[in-house]
Parts: structure tokens; C-alpha cells; sequence
């Protein structure tokens, strides 16, 4: 029998889709940012002390990797966008207590609850817009979806800073509330699963699926986890404590820190664009996955260590431009993981694994900032943060190199992978 293909889509749905996603991770990460980016005033305002606001910093993440394996397998068998939906109002309900001016437990209670709903959210817009694309063209969307948390600091960081500068730190949460519930009101009216959203399968039959253990325990899983850690460790650090440094370490203006904290995100973002295009090339002239995925991948991250481990060693121009790749690249390298990790797991298991990978691997933003605090109650405390996350960087870089190759992964699959049955 013929496998049932869905039917492709109109390329305009398609796209309308993608730029809707982009928006909304855009909008997720300007709503991690925005306690980094107005530290001091809000620091000042609070009373906090540098523990108090490291403890802040990390409780973004108590139930960030919870919530994002809950609810990645609650939402595998459900539409994803309407679980989309009700995450972004969410984010916009848990900016209330900051606009309001609410104290210090809000403040804690509103990062742990918009932590919760942010889990979800990268694995749930990735397997949204692979939906809506054959495999063999997903690598454009890819790259342009995962532009969406770069792009979301370029943006947001330069304006939020502005809005805190001149209206106040409150003003800022206000408008992110605005933004969470247009975003959810224009998601709901044009956005829908896509037709690739399950695998084509021959009519009449069902397949039995592979069992989540055997992912969770494949080389590929395994190392996009490890690798996932080390560069959501330097994702946080930067979140929490780059425009801090800047200002405080390098001596430069609140303002236009906040701007230059940006720097990384630019650059993560064409490396994205430039990357896609290279791995393309790659899986078009014949390469392998891991060819075109995992070793430009683990060489953006040797890359990234290296940078990190200098830039606080050097004169201010050249460590705002080795803190512009140490920074940038990790975000430049998720891609490759999704990717990876899609060339390996199919569909109906692909939610429910990006969603576990992505909550154990995001389980360094616990940590980050709690050892960053640490160090920062020393001398030359930022040296020595930023020193261990190179260090972690260039480390999960040797490792991922060994663990993740998914042909390899794929030729282990046990028979359920092409085992089917007749249908009742």
C-alpha cells in the first residue's frame, strides 16, 4: 500500500506561520531580558543585594525544565498552537506584579511562574513550524525560527533599555504585557497545526512507535543534552550578567550597556543565517548529518570557550569583541541541536524528546547565576565566572564531538521504528 502524504501546503500559510513563530520567541526572550537589562534600577528600588538578585536571576528556572517535559508530553498528542496560545498570555499575566510595583516575592513568584511557561516554548515553536515543512526543507525555517531569541535581544534589549531609562523598569513590564496578549489574539486567528505535523505512514496500517528510552539513551540524545547545558550555562550568564559587567567591570554607561549587550545576539544571528546555508549546501552535495550539523556545531562551541576564557583578560575593545563571540555563539550553535535531534526522532515522539532534551539541558540556568553570584562576592569575580564557563564550553564541545551522530543512532534502532500492524 501507498503511504497517505499529506497534502502540502500553501506556501503562504506556511510562511505566515514562521514569521508568527519567530515573533513569538522574540517575544520570549525580551521577557527574560528584561530583569538583566534593568538590574540596577531594580536592584536599587528592591534593596537587593548581589545574592538576593543572583537568587532571582535563578529562580527564572526552578520550574523552567519541569514544566518543559510536563508539558511537552502532555502536548504530543494535543495542537500545539493553542498550547502556544496559552503559554504567551501567560508571560503577559506574569508581568502585572512588576508593573505594578509589587516587592520582592512578586518579583521572585513572577520569574518562577514565567519560567514555567517559558519551558515549553522553544520545543513546542520548533515542532509547530517542522509541521508545516517536508524534512528536506526545513533547514530555512529552522535557521529563521531559532533567529527568534537572537533577534529577540537585538531588538529588545536597545529598546527596553531606552524604556527603562526614560519611563522606568515598570513601564517596560507594562509593555510586555501589551505584547504577550496581541501576539496570542494574532496566533489564534491565523495559526493551525500543520500537515506535517505526523509521519506519513501506508493507508490502513498503524506503526508502532519507537519507545521514548530508546532516544533518551542514543549517543545523539544524550550529547545534544550535554551540549544543550554548556551552552544554555553561557546563555544565562550573559542574560543575567553582561549588561551588569559592562557597566560595572568596563566601566560604560547603564544605557548604552544595555545596547552593547546586544552585540552577541547580531552576531549569533547571522552566524544562524550563514550556518543554514553552509549545512544546506552540505546535505544537498550528499553529507551526513553529523558532517553538516554536529561538527560545525561543536566547533562554534570550542570556539565560543576559547573567547569567553580570554575576553575578561583583555582591553575593553577587544573584550567587547571576544564577549561578542563567547556570547554569540552558543545561541548560533541550538539550531544544530533541533536539527540533529529531528534527523533522529519522528514526529509523534519529536515534541515530547526536543521538550525533555530542552528542560534537562536548560537546567543550567539554575546554576549559572548562582555560581556566577558566587564568584561576584570575590575579587575578580567576573573573571572567574566567565574562566568556568569556558572551561564547560570547551568541554561539551570534546564530548559532542564522540556522542552525537545520528546515523549511527539510527541504524541502533530496534525493529519497532519500521515494525507495522494491521489496523483495527
Amino acid at each position: 500500500m501507498a503511504p497517505s502524504e499529506p497534502l502540502a501546503p500553501r506556501p503562504g500559510r506556511a510562511w505566515t506561520v514562521t514569521a508568527l513563530v519567530l515573533l513569538f520567541l522574540l517575544l520570549n526572550y525580551a521577557d527574560k531580558t528584561v530583569v538583566g537589562l534593568a538590574a540596577e534600577p531594580i536592584m536599587k528600588d528592591l534593596g537587593l543585594g548581589e545574592e538576593q538578585y543572583a537568587f532571582v536571576q535563578s529562580s527564572f528556572y526552578f520550574l523552567f525544565s519541569v514544566s518543559g517535559i510536563v508539558v511537552g508530553f502532555a502536548a504530543a498528542k494535543r495542537r500545539t498552537t493553542r498550547v502556544m496560545a496559552v503559554l504567551a498570555l501567560v508571560w503577559g499575566l506574569t508581568a502585572l506584579p512588576m508593573a505594578a510595583g509589587l516587592g520582592f516575592g512578586a518579583l521572585v513568584a513572577s520569574r518562577i511562574a514565567l519560567g514555567a511557561a517559558e519551558g515549553p516554548a522553544v520545543p513546542a515553536a520548533t515542532h509547530t513550524v517542522y509541521g508545516w515543512f517536508p524534512t528536506r526543507d526545513r533547514a530555512l525555517p529552522n535557521a529563521l525560527v531559532h533567529i527568534g531569541p537572537t533577534l529577540g535581544v537585538v531588538a529588545s534589549a536597545p529598546l527596553l533599555s531606552w524604556i527603562i531609562a526614560d519611563f522606568g523598569y515598570r513601564t517596560a513590564f507594562g509593555v510586555l504585557f501589551a505584547l504577550s496578549v496581541l501576539w496570542a489574539a494574532a496566533w489564534l486567528l491565523f495559526a493551525n497545526d500543520g500537515p506535517y505535523a505526523k509521519s506519513a505512514v501506508p493507508s490502513g496500517v498503524r506503526r508502532e512507535p519507537v519507545p521514548y528510552r530508546v532516544f533518551f539513551r542514543s549517543g545523539t540524545v544524550l550529547g545534544a543534552i550535554l551540549t544543550g547545558f554548556v551552552a544554555f550555562w553561557a546563555t544565562t550568564t550573559a542574560l543575567g550578567f553582561l549588561p551588569r559587567y559592562l557597566s560595572a567591570g568596563l566601566g560604560i554607561g547603564h544605557q548604552q550597556a544595555g545596547t552593547l549587550s546586544a552585540l552577541p545576539s547580531l552576531f549569533a544571528t547571522v552566524v544562524i543565517v550563514v550556518m543554514g546555508a553552509v549545512s544546506t549546501r552540505f546535505r544537498r552535495g550528499g553529507a551526513g548529518s553529523r558532517r553538516a550539523y554536529c561538527l560545525p556545531g561543536m566547533a562554534l562551541l570550542a570556539l565560543s570557550g576559547a573567547a569567553m576564557i580570554l575576553f575578561p583578560h583583555t582591553e575593553k575593545v577587544m573584550a567587547i569583541v571576544l564577549m561578542t563571540v563567547a556570547f554569540g555563539l552558543p545561541s548560533a550553535f541550538y539550531p544544530m541541536v533541533w536539527l540533529l535531534i529531528g534527523e533522529l526522532v519522528p514526529p509523534e515522539r519529536r515534541l515530547a524528546v526536543t521538550a525533555a532534551t530542552t528542560a534537562v539541558a536548560t537546567s543550567a540556568g539554575v546554576f549559572a547565576p548562582l555560581v556566577m553570584g558566587g564568584f561576584l562576592t570575590a575579587e575578580n569575580g567576573y573573571a572567574a565566572g566567565f574562566g568556568v564557563c569556558g572551561a564547560l564550553l570547551l568541554a561539551g564541545a570534546a564530548v559532542g564531538t564522540v556522542l552525537i551522530n545520528p546515523e549511527r543512532d539510527q541504524r541502533r534502532l530496534p525493529a519497532f521504528s519500521v515494525k507495522s500492524v494491521s489496523a483495527a
